[in-house]
């Protein structure tokens, strides 16, 4: 009797056990792949801002996530690479606040993170990553100071050299990325380089990434005019109003990648004289600089392995217009071609292909090609560029 009810008392016990285990596997009925939080984010606009603060939700909502993936070789290219793509990671947010001072907007925002697109979407950028290396990047930065204190003949304050420029360059070391070395320029492309960026001469520009085999350029300038003194809090200022333009271009097809502008801002120092302009440039600037290289990253990252952007057909040789339009046609058959462009009728004919390709996937189409009479010999492929002649 007595081990009978001792029996019963285990039992009742072991019941209870799964009973309070039981419960709260019965309450995990929400979603707990979703993490809502609330972020700031700053900007030159109120884009820009969104931006900002969808990066900032990823490194707070996927935290976790991002700690299991930091010893990988390549964390600080993924990591940066990630935040690049977070407007894919968000599944929704929504603004909660905005303002806006002295040329940058400040927004809050609600945002519902995915921990599991977090995780996806990092091992889909490593396994890109791994795929496309990393390009040769040529930065030519050039900061002008115009400095109201100095005779007027001397008032502009030109340098190649610059602190967001440098900004830049240190941020795409850090991330492993190859740059052209300024110092190791010949002399007369340094100055053809000063020359192209002031002018704006994109063509001059590709053309010496090219020959230094940059990938891709970013052009910067950065111009600071001042000083205005004023007080606050007691303390003498030197302010400065600052403009700051940031573009990036492919070296190959000369297509802009991105183009990032703050114009008319305006930012304090308490140096004098030129460094002080440096110093509020350093200041007024560090944002744009910052969305810069993830725009750059962002479009490297889908432009290259994805496509995105034309790619460039170089045909050389071609005999007659016939020729051309055959080529053409084929060109335009391949699936997922939008449209074709053609410049030239013999020769040396050039042809705008409109897809999502790149010309690795596009070149293994093109390699099918049969003509009557006439075959491709193809000489050499790139990121954005197949060159082939008529044989």
């Amino acid at each position: 009797m007595s081990t009978t009810r001792s029996l019963g008392n285990y039992v009742m016990a072991f019941l209870a056990v799964c009973l309070v285990v039981a419960v709260p596997a019965s309450n995990v009925g929400a979603d707990d792949d979703i993490v809502v939080v609330k972020v700031k984010g700053e900007g030159i606009d109120k884009d820009a801002a969104v931006k900002d603060a969808l990066r900032h939700a990823v490194e707070q909502g996927g935290q976790n996530e991002i700690a299991s993936r930091s010893k990988t070789k390549d964390f600080a290219l993924e990591y940066d690479v990630v935040l690049a793509r977070a407007n894919g990671i968000v599944k929704d947010y929504k603004v909660l606040s905005e303002k806006e001072s002295q040329g940058v907007t400040t927004v809050q925002i609600e945002a519902k993170v995915s921990k599991k697109l977090v995780d996806a979407t990092w091992a889909d950028v490593a396994i890109k990553l791994k795929e496309l290396g990393r390009p040769k990047i040529m930065v030519i930065f050039t900061e002008i100071i115009h400095d109201l204190d100095r005779v007027e003949a001397n008032r502009e304050i030109i340098q190649r050299s610059s602190v967001l420029g440098t900004q830049i360059e240190r941020k795409l070391l850090k991330l492993g990325f190859k740059l052209v070395n300024p110092g190791q320029m010949k002399e007369i492309d340094r100055k053809k380089a000063e020359v192209a960026a002031m002018a704006d001469d994109t063509s001059a520009l590709a053309a010496l990434a090219s020959n230094y085999g940059a990938a891709i350029y970013l052009k910067g300038e950065s111009r600071a005019s001042g000083p205005q003194r004023t007080t606050a809090a007691g303390i003498k200022l030197h302010m400065w109003e600052t403009d700051v333009t940031i573009q990036g271009f492919w070296t190959e097809t000369a297509d802009a990648i991105f183009s990032n502008t703050l114009v008319g801002g305006r930012s304090g120092s308490r140096v004098a004289g030129p460094p002080g302009g440096r110093k509020a440039l350093e200041k007024s600037g560090k944002k744009l600089a910052d969305a810069s290289v993830y725009d750059m990253l962002e479009a490297w990252a889908h432009g290259t392995l994805g496509g995105g952007g034309d790619i460039i057909v170089e045909v050389h040789k071609v005999a007659n217009i016939k020729q051309a339009i055959q080529i053409k046609k084929a060109l335009a058959k391949v699936k997922g071609v939008e449209e074709v462009h053609k410049e030239g009728v013999k020769g040396t004919v050039k042809y705008t292909v409109v897809t999502n390709m790149n010309a690795e996937t596009y070149i293994e189409h093109m390699v099918e090609f049969t003509f009557d009479g006439f075959e491709l010999d193809f000489e050499d492929q790139k990121l954005k560029t197949i060159i082939c002649t008529v044989k």
